[in-house]
């Protein structure tokens, strides 16, 4: 073997050893979902899978490939050895740039069906990227959080968790949500954009109330009262979890002093917690 062939099986032997670049998708280039239609960005940490994973979602007008751009959010979640998905939603209506979740679960007018879409994504990931399917934790903000409550109440088997930030589902909110399931909820004390209570937006739609959303999950997770279990203070987050719930199911609600926002710790505060959740018998604290 001459020098240069020599080195061109080491590049060929390195891009084959990346599954990322391997299968046709990498930050810049997203991997493609043919059913239901949707396409999905990816950043992978050192090492060899199975690995876990935190799955998105960007907020309203955002994308995939914007949210995947967001380096110190990317280095935190992969320095951990997590993969870092980040789906895009559904194009805006009127031409306008960037995307959305089908959060309110509309059928017709070509809406896609998103809590399908993700579960396509998560099961591609699996196949494609060596992700581990039964560890995957799906996050997102605002209208991407609101996607996650939709995600949890319609399919809560779909992923190992669920970590939404700063959304809430729509009104009317639907009369029950399926379970058990795992979900720990961020708010800001001092959000305006999406607060708490929800509020109506321009197009005459209104946010749904978060504790009117906690009381459905404490029902569909088997929870034996409104009332917390566990209520603390710990690192800016007060928290209070329910944990006397059906097997397989935790709910825990943390607010923080900030605005609409991921607050600062967030990312080590929500994998702390799923890797506590997806331990047999360890507790959070």
């Amino acid at each position: 073997m001459t020098l240069r062939t020599g080195f061109l099986a080491l590049l060929l032997a390195a891009a084959l050893s990346s599954p990322a670049r391997a299968n046709g998708c990498e930050p810049a280039s997203p991997c493609e979902i043919e059913l239901p239609n949707g396409v999905y960005y990816v950043a992978l940490p050192e090492g060899p899978g199975p690995r876990p994973a935190l799955v998105f979602l960007h907020g309203y007008g955002g994308t995939g490939a914007a949210t995947i751009r967001d380096k110190e959010l990317v280095r935190e979640v992969t320095g951990r050895g997590y993969a870092f998905l980040a789906p895009t939603g559904q194009p805006r209506s009127g031409g306008r740039s960037g995307a959305t979740w089908n959060s309110r679960a509309q059928v017709g007018n070509g809406e896609r069906d998103d809590v399908a879409f993700l579960a396509s994504v998560f099961d591609d990931a699996a196949e494609r990227l060596g992700v581990d399917r039964s560890r995957i934790l799906l996050s997102g903000f605002s209208s991407g959080g609101m996607m996650v409550w939709r995600a949890v109440c319609d399919a809560p088997e779909s992923a190992a968790a669920y970590a939404p930030i700063a959304g809430l589902m729509w009104r009317p909110l639907p009369e029950t949500c399926a379970g058990p399931g795992k979900l720990l909820h961020v708010h800001g004390w001092a959000d305006t954009v999406v607060p708490m209570e929800g509020r109506t937006v321009g197009s005459g739609i209104t946010q749904g109330d978060l504790f009117v959303g906690l009381n459905l999950l404490r029902d569909a997770f088997g929870c034996a009262s409104d009332q917390p279990d566990e209520a603390w203070l710990r690192d800016a987050f007060w928290r209070r979890a329910w944990t006397n719930c059906a097997p397989g199911a935790r709910l825990e609600f943390a607010l923080h002093p900030g605005g609409h926002s991921i607050p600062k710790g967030w990312t080590d505060f929500a994998l702390d917690w799923f890797e506590a959740m997806t331990a047999e018998g360890e507790a959070i604290r």
